[in-house]
């Protein structure tokens, strides 16, 4: 028998919840974390230094001082290019005028949006493991260095001087508490851990694997026990912070280590162990929004920073890839 049915009666009208839900990982962890540096330049420097091994070999009654030693001489500069970083937005001037669901004000939301994708941009950069480039024009941009670039990923950059590089880092994939804790003993040989605690930013599986961690030696995998009142009714089977015999680590997950730009791939075995007093933002240019002329077609913007990566040291820190 004929009849009007919702699926066959062209007039029914949609409906379309107010609420607009956003899920993407937004946290910054490294850039949140590094000291901001104002920038003077295109190119910032810093420069490092280190003491003579250790001597004791002594000197002979009445041996008068015969040579002299340039403590100067095993300085060094480092350098890192800025790297100018930008999202736009466009909406246009019938678009503001209609009703949308979930977006009270278009122009101010794409705002925002910007801005969200701006703070990941920089963290994608500096935990990357790209290299530094000059601005050459012709689509050759400035472009900073990437922290596991700094600390070798890939090789060893040629113009940090071989006592200054990172020898702290394991690239088996997949981490044990041993691998875990050679490589805090390596930074430890090297540097002496001076701030005595670091910050772990590492990837989803890295993570998991540190929470994971066994602590009987030589055995046969028994994991860490903990006991827990019943009535709390959970079980917390997470390692936020480890403490070990060459410090104390801060462990923080991430998802923006090892990008390439413009892909959603990421690393989730990577990891960066950084002190955080060597480490910090050169910014020539503070985060800012901008809105252009209105030539007719609607409302237009940027939101832009230029900033690069400042690393005091590079054997202050390690990584995992």
């Amino acid at each position: 028998m004929p009849q009007a049915a919702s699926y066959n009666v062209s007039t029914n009208r949609e409906s379309i919840s107010d609420i607009l839900t956003v899920l993407t990982p937004e946290a910054t962890p490294f850039v949140s974390m590094a000291k901001k540096i104002n920038a003077t330049g295109t190119f910032n420097e810093v420069v490092v230094d280190d003491l003579s091994v250790a001597s004791f070999d002594g000197v002979n009654e009445g041996e008068d001082v015969q040579s002299f030693d340039n403590k100067a001489a095993k300085r060094a500069r480092i350098g890192n290019y800025i790297q100018s970083f930008r999202r736009t937005y466009a909406v246009s001037n019938i678009q503001e005028l209609v009703d949308s669901a979930g977006v009270a004000n278009e122009f101010a939301n794409s705002e925002s949006f910007a801005i969200r994708e701006l703070k990941r941009d920089i963290e994608a950069a500096v935990c990357s493991n790209q290299d530094r480039q000059a601005d050459s024009g012709a689509g050759a941009p400035y472009k900073t260095r990437g922290m596991f670039k700094f600390l070798g990923d890939g090789g060893q950059p040629s113009d940090i001087p071989e006592r200054f590089q990172c020898v702290a880092s394991d690239t088996t994939g997949t981490q044990t508490e041993s691998t875990f804790n050679s490589v805090l003993q390596s930074l430890y040989e090297a540097n002496g851990m001076p701030g005595g605690q670091l910050t772990l930013i590492a990837g989803p599986d890295l993570k998991k694997e540190i929470s994971d961690f066994s602590r009987q030696a030589g055995g046969a995998g028994f994991a860490y026990q903990v006991t827990q009142p019943a009535e709390s009714k959970k079980i917390t089977l997470s390692v936020n912070v480890y403490e070990g015999d060459f410090g104390v680590v801060n462990v923080l997950p991430s998802t923006n280590l090892r990008r390439t730009s413009g892909s959603a791939t990421l690393d989730k075995d990577a990891g960066l162990l950084v002190d955080p007093d060597y480490v910090g933002l050169h910014v020539l240019e503070a985060e800012s929004n901008a809105e252009l002329e209105n030539q007719g077609g609607g409302r237009r913007g940027y939101a832009s920073i230029i900033a690069g990566l400042c690393v005091m040291s590079p054997k202050a820190h390690g990584f995992f890839a």
